[in-house]
């Protein structure tokens, strides 16, 4: 990212910003991945471990930044959608396990699998955009493509926050018994980490669209404002409130004797409002 010749940022990049980004993504990846790998053994979580990696990485040469701190973030916000269906089982009795009409279970892979096709398209406006060093109409054909990439992202991250807090709301007031006690603190990091991201995914949309030559790619500031410090908490946030400190060395996936004991619960709690 220090070296003008390969940049093509409209200004200089900053060498010592660069280092300084590059060390507080180092510190938070190492935290990140003790918690995880090391301590509690989340596995589910190891996209964010591999997420801040990538983040780590970003602060080197300018096609290296730009493709990885736009590909970063898309694993971020797998970690997010990785926790709602163990959320939901976790804290909802079986009768409210659907959410919005979709089953609990199926909100993980239905995200992901968004998530996937978001990370792919970036990837690949990123790499037709780079191939002729973001020039030419190589690189317009690319950045629409990256454009298109970073809005389906965004608008599925926007149904995800909806069906999010849709859960949110059924969990305040059928809440079982014996849900975890600190899962209402993995659902503000949840809620942190997923708006961080959408400050920053919109601050991408309106850079790759105005182009290179737009007042974003003009203006350096923008860049740590808005992409290299939102991302910081929204991967420490999880250092934290790490789901498996408070939902168990599993995440939030419950026995099913305790789903039985859940489901009498809310058959009492029914009988009682009747």
């Amino acid at each position: 990212m220090a070296d003008e010749e390969i940049s093509v940022w409209m200004y200089n990049p900053s060498f010592p910003l660069a280092v300084l980004g590059a060390v507080i993504y180092g510190i938070v990846f190492l935290a990140i991945t003790y918690l995880t790998l090391i301590k509690y053994r989340a596995w589910y979580l190891t996209v964010v471990v591999i997420g801040a990696a990538v983040e780590v990485v970003a602060y080197g040469p300018f096609v290296v930044t730009l493709t990885t701190t736009v590909l970063a973030p898309v694993l971020i916000a797998a970690g997010n959608y990785m926790l709602i269906s163990r959320l939901i089982l976790a804290v909802l009795p079986p009768s409210r396990h659907r959410v919005l009409g979709i089953p609990g279970r199926r909100l993980t892979p239905i995200f992901v699998c968004c998530d996937v096709v978001a990370f792919f398209v970036q990837g690949a406006g990123s790499g037709i955009a780079s191939s002729n060093e973001w020039t030419g109409e190589q690189e317009r054909i690319g950045r629409l493509v990256l454009v298109g990439g970073l809005a389906f992202q965004f608008v599925a991250f926007s149904l995800f926050l909806c069906v999010f807090r849709r859960f949110h709301v059924i969990a305040n007031r059928y809440e079982v018994v014996d849900a975890p006690a600190g899962w209402r603190k993995v659902v503000l990091a949840v809620y942190v980490s997923s708006i961080l991201i959408m400050i920053r995914c919109i601050f991408r949309v309106v850079e790759f669209a105005e182009g290179m030559d737009g007042y974003a790619f003009r203006n350096e500031w923008l860049f740590w404002v808005f992409e290299a410090l939102p991302m910081v908490p929204a991967i420490a946030i999880f250092c934290f409130y790490h789901p498996s400190r408070y939902m168990g060395k599993y995440g939030a996936w419950r026995l099913t004797g305790s789903r039985k004991h859940s489901e009498s619960t809310e058959m009492m709690r029914s009988s009682r409002a009747a």
